[in-house]
């Protein structure tokens, strides 16, 4: 019995050109697509072609490609799933009669499966399956599945954004020979992430006999207990046909062609071949089996097809009157990670157009973006353009989709502008669009290469009444707020070193020392060693707050670092904490208000140094991870109970019961912290731009902690005063409230007492201290000024002492930081 379809031996020049296929975003349909109303026969899954046309049924009817919810109870990820449309259709005596429409019509293109094979199962490359149908839910990307979150079902889509490998593939096992029932399956090795295409009556979706791993032999189980598949080809004769392999280069296209590439021929006959440029463009070469050939008015004919050995390739190049046009590749900060949501046109200095010139169907955008070695594509394809206007900054004005729009969304547009906003689709009720995330999607955890191109139908006129045929450039690519950070090292070449990302903000020069907010990322999102921005790329909590500085001047200084792959130990602390202390010695820190923060491993990192160097945090908001101090340890180092604390969770994470136990019975709510909150999720939806309540997997904690107002999230428990009092507020509100300084006169009079010096010295230090604790103390007048003063002149005292040789430099150290720290504890009253 045949167990696998192989199409290697199908395909001689796929591998060569596969990359190239997905970048045709004006390639028409084959010309052998068949009529709407044909019947169609099943066929022998021996027989199936690459870049032919087939359905794929189950006993609820045809894959569509168009998204649906399907109902997925008992999942830990709730009770829904995305996944694809079933539409019934009609059998009789074997062939399907009722209408059959685009969407339903599926290509095999060879897949990219490279996991080792096991029981039977993922032997060869597996499958693209391709289906271009617009339409809401469709899709030019591949069928794949998307991160299950270790949930036994996965989101089933085209519009998913990461090309990762074998998530995108998929395999054929055949299940009955002579009936012809098969299954499509996603491979990703034995005791891996293993799923079967499975119908039900609300139509497709990947599922999995566990929540995590699966074997072969569970995934064939699974199987054997999914209804069958069929697949049905034209109900036709077209005799012996040969494949002509088609592709091209950017900014055209060639016709006919197929999703696959593949153009079949019947046995000797001729085909005609026509090479499509965009606006300003013109064909460049033409190759046939890799030699050029020449083209007459931007056609090309292949005579007497016999053998399926045959490929033509068509490149373009700028039309001789065109004019460089550059752009800017524009990347915006959401809660979700790095996003593309624009692109820049830049008609140059003293040029303008008109808003009443321009339309979005003018332009299209496409990219293929890859990581950082230059080869791993993690998307190509075409962006989706919301709409296109003029401004006279290089800027977006807002965000007109998903509605309403961001907060910020200008509708009163210049009339004119030098630039022109080509503005993107990158969110909607099913998450982040097709090529909208930098790196693909919330779960992969690099840098990319964005690489661009624009095309337009038509001339830009400017408002000089001339026009110009653009050639656009790729000039740049900006994200303002993660700009702003550089790579640096905590203990370069020593011990307890770690990357980090840091952004000074110069407005100490100003202000005098900064709070500063130190983030780290969730297990899995450091990204490999040298990719020092690759944690930024997905959720994280700096980049969030980087661009709340940037969305309100001057409410949020501060410094921030961004922390990758860290380890979570004392000597990583106490190089992290030098490091800190040097920025304090330079005077851009301000010791009594540094927060730190984690989501997952990150909050596992963030508790394990809160536990060691408490003294060290003015707050912590652990998210999703990590076990607290019980009331033994809190007792037994009371520095634990002044540094303040929020923690988030979701209520079926790993931490919701325990967090849930600790804030209602346990330490949390012993009285002992100084100030404690939790927040236990019932849902993670963010209610703001651009979420609008869509919700995340229960450890998916960080989209909606950062995007939401404190009393917007969706809670099952709430512990805290922090609830009440910053319910219209966010965490960064509460969190720059807290500070960590105590009145420390106690603490210098004792060392006072104890220095080596003459008597009228020591004196003259002590009474000033005296005096500023009798300032403190006077509760009739409101003396804290007074008080400041009196500290002041200790610390020129002290200065001076040293100057003259009576104290050491590390007398002095000790003393000073004493007394700043109980002028922070005044100013924070």
């Amino acid at each position: 019995m045949r167990k696998i379809i192989s199409v290697v031996a199908f395909l001689v020049y796929f591998i060569m050109v596969s990359e190239m296929v997905y970048n045709l975003p004006q390639a028409k349909a084959a010309e052998t697509e068949p009529e709407p109303n044909i019947t169609w026969r099943q066929v022998d899954p021996a027989d199936v072609k690459i870049g032919r046309s087939y359905l794929i049924v189950s006993e609820h009817g045809a894959l569509t490609n168009a998204q649906a919810t399907i109902n997925t109870p008992g999942d830990v990820t709730g009770d829904t799933q995305v996944g694809m449309v079933s539409k019934p259709v009609t059998i009789e005596d074997g062939l399907i009669t009722s209408e059959v429409t685009d969407d339903m019509i599926w290509q095999f293109g060879l897949g990219a499966n490279t996991a080792a094979a096991s029981g039977g199962l993922g032997e060869g490359p597996g499958y693209y399956l391709l289906n271009n149908a617009p339409g809401t839910g469709g899709g030019t990307e591949p069928l794949r599945r998307e991160s299950s979150f270790n949930a036994q079902h996965a989101p089933l889509n085209t519009t998913g954004a990461a090309s990762n490998g074998n998530q995108q593939s998929l395999l054929l096992h055949v299940l009955d020979e002579e009936e012809g029932t098969v299954s499509l399956y996603n491979w990703g090795g034995n005791n891996q992430w293993n799923f079967a295409l499975t119908s039900t009556k609300d139509g497709f979706t990947a599922k999995s006999k566990e929540a995590s791993t699966t074997s072969a032999a569970q995934l064939l189980e699974q199987m054997q207990e999914s209804p069958s598949l069929r697949l049905y080809e034209p109900n036709v004769n077209v005799g012996v046909q040969h494949y002509v392999m088609t592709s091209s280069g950017e900014n055209g296209s060639i016709s006919p062609s197929s999703l696959a590439g593949h153009v079949w021929v019947n046995d000797g006959e001729d085909v005609t071949f026509t090479f499509n440029p965009a606006f300003g463009f013109e064909v460049d070469k033409v190759t046939v089996n890799d030699e050029e050939v020449a083209v007459t008015d931007n056609t090309y004919t292949i005579k007497n097809v016999t053998a399926s050995d045959t490929s033509i390739h068509v490149t373009f190049k700028p039309a001789s009157n065109a004019t460089d046009l550059p752009f800017t590749v524009y990347n915006d900060i959401f809660s979700v990670g790095n996003v593309t949501t624009a692109v820049i046109i830049d008609l140059g200095e003293g040029n303008a157009a008109n808003l009443t010139d321009l339309s979005a169907d003018m332009f299209t955008a496409a990219a293929r973006n890859t990581r950082l070695d230059g080869s791993t594509v993690i998307f190509d394809g075409m962006r989706n353009i919301t709409r296109v206007y003029v401004n006279n900054d290089p800027e977006p004005l807002g965000y007109i989709s998903p509605a309403p729009g961001s907060d910020d969304l200008v509708t009163d547009m210049p009339e004119s502008g030098r630039y022109i906003i080509v503005e993107f689709e990158f969110w909607n009720a099913n998450g982040y669009t097709s090529g909208a995330m930098v790196s693909g999607n919330l779960q992969n955890a690099f840098s990319a290469m964005l690489n661009y191109r624009v095309n337009v139908d038509r001339e830009i006129k400017l408002t000089d009444g001339t026009t110009i045929i653009p050639r656009f450039t790729q000039a740049e690519v900006v994200n303002p707020a993660l700009d702003k950070f550089v790579p640096d090292k905590t203990n370069p070449d020593g011990t307890g070193n770690m990357d980090i990302l840091i952004s000074i903000d110069e407005s100490w020069e100003d202000l005098g020392p900064l709070p500063l907010f130190i983030y780290n990322h969730g297990g899995g999102r450091g990204g490999p060693s040298g990719d020092y921005f690759a944690p930024v790329q997905t959720a994280n909590g700096a980049a969030v707050l980087s661009k709340h500085q940037l969305e309100n001047p001057g409410k949020y200084n501060a410094h921030i670092i961004a922390t990758q792959n860290h380890s979570n130990n004392q000597d990583n602390n106490e190089a992290l904490m030098a490091y800190v202390e040097k920025l304090a010695a330079e005077g851009k820190v301000d010791m009594s208000r540094i927060y730190m923060s984690g989501f997952s491993m990150g909050s596992m990192y963030t508790i394990g140094f809160y536990n060691r160097n408490p003294e060290f945090l003015a707050a912590i908001v652990p998210l999703a991870g990590g076990s607290l101090p019980t009331v033994e340890q809190l007792t037994a180092n009371p520095e634990l109970t002044k540094t303040a604390i929020w923690a988030h969770t979701h209520k079926d994470d790993g931490a919701g019961n325990a967090w849930t136990n600790y804030f209602s019975t346990g330490a949390g709510a012993s009285g002992l912290y100084s100030e404690a909150n939790v927040t236990v999720l019932e849902t993670n939806q963010a209610f703001n731009f651009p979420y609008f309540g869509f919700d995340w997997t229960p450890h998916e904690t960080e989209a909606q902690v950062f995007s939401n107002l404190i009393g917007q999230s969706n809670a099952s428990f709430r512990y805290g005063p922090g609830h009440e009092e910053y319910a219209d507020k966010n965490i960064f509100d509460w969190m720059f409230a807290q500070f960590r300084a105590e009145n420390r006169i106690d603490d210098l009079e004792e060392i006072v007492a104890d220095l080596d010096i003459v008597g009228g010295n020591r004196n003259a230090l002590m009474v000033k201290l005296n005096q500023a604790e009798r300032f403190l103390l006077d509760e009739k007048h409101d003396k804290p000024e007074q008080a400041i003063n009196m500290l002041n002149a200790f610390i020129k005292q002290v200065n001076a002492f040293v100057n003259s040789g009576k104290l050491t430099e590390e007398q002095a150290i000790e003393m000073i930081f004493a007394a700043e720290e109980t002028i922070r504890y005044i100013n924070n009253l």
